[in-house]
């Protein structure tokens, strides 16, 4: 059974930054960042999860834009209310964007954060589309290695569609760390941004990458909420019917799949307390 995932109520996105980022990175240019809701300071962050745990949310996806060495913006501002948190409200649940992160600070999100998203932006040309200083793509295999070291939960994001981007060496690097989970994002090309103008790659060049990703991980590979719209629909079935992937985000109403009210990364032993009625959602759709 393929699960699919959506953010309704249980679930929450917060960024930390607000829509500032130091970054310009191709597919974004701040664009998607700026949709989320803010809360920029310690206080703003605590009062806002504390509001929205209330009302019935148990989930949430800290994110935000980052600085010029690609470290998530005001994350050490923000961490000691996340402690705070987790002390007072023993079942939320923190899931992260990180960026690239020192090692101990790394470590000090253990025991805090529950499941980390790191993007893995190590093939040429998706490093090339940071914009990083004082970085190298290595960087981003020593990050990944230390957040294996701490965290439990880490979900590799690997952004296919970059023109002329060898992804394969990235799927193979990644998946060698045998992380808990691979996830796939297709590249948007997004009005106002650097990459308005790239072309969406062929469904079938897109399906060859998760196919040798699902090989790698036996299986234990998600369809992340960042691809287009203009292919959902084919893609997702396909992936769903080779069985390619077990997890789906957004997922085309196409497709038949199990649905849960959270980020699609979120483990298994934690389904059921986000596990969406099937009438509720058809009814929603």
């Amino acid at each position: 059974m393929v699960y699919g995932f959506v953010i309704l109520r249980k679930f929450s996105v917060v960024s930390i930054s607000g829509g500032s980022c130091s970054l310009n990175c191709t597919y974004c240019a701040s664009t998607y960042i700026k949709s989320m809701e803010g809360a920029l300071t310690p206080e703003e962050f605590y009062k806002l999860v504390k509001k929205k745990y209330e009302q019935g949310t148990r989930g949430f996806l800290i994110s935000g834009g980052f600085n010029t060495r690609g470290e998530l913006l005001n994350l050490k501002r923000i961490l000691p209310e996340m402690k705070k948190l987790k002390r007072e409200l023993p079942d939320i649940i923190f899931n992260i964007h990180p960026g690239l992160l020192d090692r101990k600070t790394i470590e000090e999100l253990s025991g805090v954060v529950d499941i980390v998203d790191y993007e893995f932006a190590y093939s040429k040309r998706a490093f090339e589309s940071k914009g990083l200083r004082e970085r190298s793509r290595e960087d981003y295999i020593t990050t990944l290695e230390y957040f294996k070291e701490s965290i439990k939960y880490v979900v590799p994001h690997i952004i296919l569609g970059f023109p002329d981007d060898d992804v394969e060496e990235s799927i193979k690097i990644a998946s060698s760390m045998k992380p808990y989970l691979l996830n796939f994002l297709v590249l948007i090309p997004t009005k106002g941004t650097p990459s308005e103008k790239i072309k969406i790659p062929p469904v079938d060049e897109l399906v060859k990458l998760i196919e040798l990703g699902s090989k790698l991980m036996n299986g234990k590979v998600s369809l992340g909420c960042m691809r287009p719209y203009r292919i959902k629909d084919e893609l997702d079935k396909i992936v769903v019917e080779k069985r390619l992937v077990e997890r789906i985000a957004n997922p085309s109403r196409k497709v038949k799949v199990e649905m849960f009210d959270a980020c699609c990364s979120l483990p298994e032993e934690y389904l059921d307390k986000f596990k969406i009625d099937e009438k509720k959602w058809e009814n929603f759709i």
